[in-house]
C-alpha cells in the first residue's frame, strides 16, 4: 500500500487499513504539501490517543496541561493551519473542516485530562474511548486525508 492508498483508506475513515499499513512500514513516501507533514500530523493525532489511554490508566509519566492541550494553535498541524495553511489552501472548505475539527480534538483531548484530574476517570475512559474525543479523532484523521488528496489533486 502506497502513500495514496493509505491517505484514501483514511480518508474513507478505514482506520484499520490504515494502521495495518502503517504499522508494517508499507508508507514510506513522503506526504509534505505546502510545509506540512501530512503523515506526520495524522500519526502525532493518532498518538494521542496512546497518550491519553495511558494518562486515564495511570500509567503516565507524562504531566499533561489541559490549558495547554484545549489550544489548537501549539501542533504542527495548528501551526500549519493558522499559517501556510491559510495561505494555500484557506479557501477550501476541506481546510475549514480540518481547522473546525482540528480546534474541537483539542477542546476534548483537554476534556479527558481535566476529568482525570478531578477524579472522574470513568468519565474521560468513556470520552476517549466511545465519546468525544473518539469521533473528532477518526474525523480529523479522515480530514486531514482529504486535505492532503484535494491538495494533491487526487
Amino acid at each position: 500500500m502506497g502513500l495514496f492508498d493509505w491517505f484514501s483508506a483514511l480518508s474513507k475513515g478505514d482506520e484499520k487499513t490504515a494502521a495495518a499499513n502503517s504499522q508494517s512500514g508499507a508508507i514510506q513516501e513522503e506526504g509534505v504539501v505546502h510545509g506540512l507533514d501530512f503523515v506526520a500530523a495524522i500519526e502525532a493525532h493518532r498518538k494521542w490517543k496512546e497518550r491519553l489511554s495511558a494518562y486515564v490508566a495511570g500509567t503516565s509519566a507524562e504531566k499533561l496541561d489541559h490549558a495547554t492541550i484545549c489550544r489548537d494553535d501549539q501542533c504542527a498541524l495548528g501551526k500549519w493551519i493558522y499559517k501556510e495553511g491559510t495561505q494555500f489552501v484557506g479557501h477550501s472548505p476541506t481546510f475549514h473542516q480540518v481547522k473546525a475539527k482540528h480546534a474541537e480534538f483539542h477542546v476534548t483531548a483537554a476534556q479527558i485530562v481535566e476529568k482525570v484530574q478531578t477524579g472522574n476517570k470513568a468519565e474521560a475512559s468513556t470520552m476517549l474511548h466511545e465519546g468525544a474525543f473518539s469521533k473528532s479523532s477518526r474525523d480529523v484523521q479522515s480530514l486531514i486525508s482529504k486535505l492532503y488528496m484535494e491538495t494533491k489533486g487526487l
